[in-house]
């Protein structure tokens, strides 16, 4: 581009000799790119921390997969000692078949006693309706039909008395008239008074029977019915309480084999967890800790704990720059913004990618002296290389946009003091200082929009 020769046109100027001295350019139209340039870091795009999830210390490890090493998400990166979580899994196998082995039996127990109780609520129910059948029979037939036999046996009783009272008397007109003995006379009186005697015995037994008798049994009767219903109800009350028993118990069993399969579960889990497997695929990265009182990465033999940081685990198929951009530079760059980067180690590696977020707060520049402010800047490479590792210097360019047919001159020429902008411009042999509208610029040439004409001279010091 012509803006690269203008900083080679020193020699060219017009004026004294005293003016020639001073390297000068000329303003031209041209077209330029505006850019943005960058160092930051090259990290992954997604990582994750691996630690162990067995818990307390009780790892040890006795495999580690070689550092660097490139890993797909399931490949084994540690394995801890698994002896102790086999003995854990072996007793907890051992508690939970002695657990099934008690609730079974509780079970059976329960089934038990529910037919158990079962019965005997059905006898009571059978007992009660024996006894209600019992009454119903004789409130409203045995006992009633032995008082009308009683009361009829008094009808008899009496008809036969007044019977043998007539007959007594037909005797004794019957003897005054000289036609039967006196012998037959006391015959007839000895049978009426056996009449009256059944008599006076058929009234006192239909008597007993119904005041005293009759109304005794009913009560009986329904006095059974009465302990038949309480029996029932107290038979149900407890056969509940001891199906509730029963099955509380077995409930409770239940629970212990529930806790024994928990057991059993999380102890399985443990022996899993002794081989710790990659989440994501990445890149093997050993993290150092204070292990036995110094600072260094896992090795074989050393002691676990949970959650500890074991190794750090980039995915650098897909990675990021991490960066700043002056305050400056800000609005010029925006999310999707095309970018080419370049690391230190492999310059020859030009990797494409775009803007992918711009942080929100500034934060101070590098320089506390300046007191520039920065914006922490994220850029998205569109691919990456088995060569880049995090970490990486990683220089960026950002195409911040395209000038077209602007009115340049190089940066140098233009002087800046109390936010004023301007140039010396070179007329009549001499420089006069002109204020100038910039525009946007790159690192080279600089856009003016009012203050000089195409073809002028600018001053590239100050004069």
């Amino acid at each position: 581009m012509k803006y690269f020769v203008l900083l080679l046109l020193f020699a060219t100027s017009c004026g004294s000799s005293s003016q020639r001295d001073v390297p000068t350019a000329q303003a031209e139209r041209e077209n330029f790119n505006v850019v943005v340039e960058t160092i930051g870091s090259l990290d992954a795009a997604r990582a994750t921390v691996v630690s162990s999830s067995i818990g307390g210390d009780k790892g040890t490890i006795i495999w580690l997969i070689d550092e660097g090493s490139r890993v797909n998400a399931g490949d084994s990166l540690v394995r801890l000692d698994p002896t102790p979580f086999e003995e854990k899994v072996t007793r907890a196998t051992s508690g939970l078949a002695e657990a099934e082995a008690v609730a079974s039996s509780f079970e059976q127990a329960f089934g038990w006693e529910k037919i158990q109780t079962q019965r005997q609520v059905a006898s009571a129910e059978f007992d009660l309706r024996v006894a209600e059948l019992d009454l119903l029979k004789f409130e409203k037939g045995d006992g009633p039909l032995e008082l009308s036999r009683l009361e009829a046996a008094v009808q008899v009783a009496r008809q036969n008395n007044a019977q043998f009272d007539g007959y007594l008397h037909d005797l004794q007109e019957l003897m005054n008239e000289g036609i039967i003995s006196e012998n037959e006379i006391v015959q007839g009186q000895r049978k009426a008074e056996e009449a009256a005697k059944s008599l006076l015995m058929a009234e006192q037994q239909f008597e007993i029977y119904r005041d005293y008798v009759f109304p005794s049994s009913l009560e009986k009767a329904k006095g059974r019915v009465s302990r038949a219903k309480l029996e029932l109800e107290q038979t149900r009350k407890s056969s509940g309480f001891q199906v509730g028993k029963a099955q509380a118990s077995m409930d409770q069993s239940f629970q212990l084999v529930k806790d024994a399969r928990a057991t059993l579960g999380r102890a399985t889990k443990e022996l899993h967890s002794t081989t710790i497997v990659a989440p994501i695929p990445g890149m093997v990265v050993y993290t150092e800790e204070f292990r036995s009182g110094e600072r260094r990465k896992p090795r074989v033999g050393d002691s676990v704990w949970q959650n500890q940081p074991l190794l750090y685990l980039p995915d650098i198929s897909s990675m990021v720059v991490n960066t700043f951009i002056r305050e400056v530079d800000v609005h010029k760059v925006q999310v999707g913004t095309k970018t080419t980067t370049r690391v230190d180690a492999f310059p020859d590696i030009a990797l494409k990618g775009t803007v992918a977020a711009i942080g929100v707060l500034a934060e101070s520049g590098t320089s506390r002296s300046s007191g520039s402010k920065v914006f922490q800047l994220t850029i998205a490479l569109e691919k990456g290389s088995d060569n880049l590792r995090p970490g990486m210097t990683a220089r960026s360019t950002i195409l911040a946009g395209t000038i077209d047919d602007a009115l340049c001159i190089p940066v140098t020429a233009v002087f800046i003091e109390d936010n004023e902008a301007y140039c010396f411009v070179e007329r009549s042999g001499g420089f006069v200082r002109v204020p100038v509208v910039l525009g946007s610029q790159n690192e080279v040439v600089i856009e003016i929009r009012d203050g000089l004409s195409e073809g002028e001279r600018v001053a590239l010091v100050a004069p």
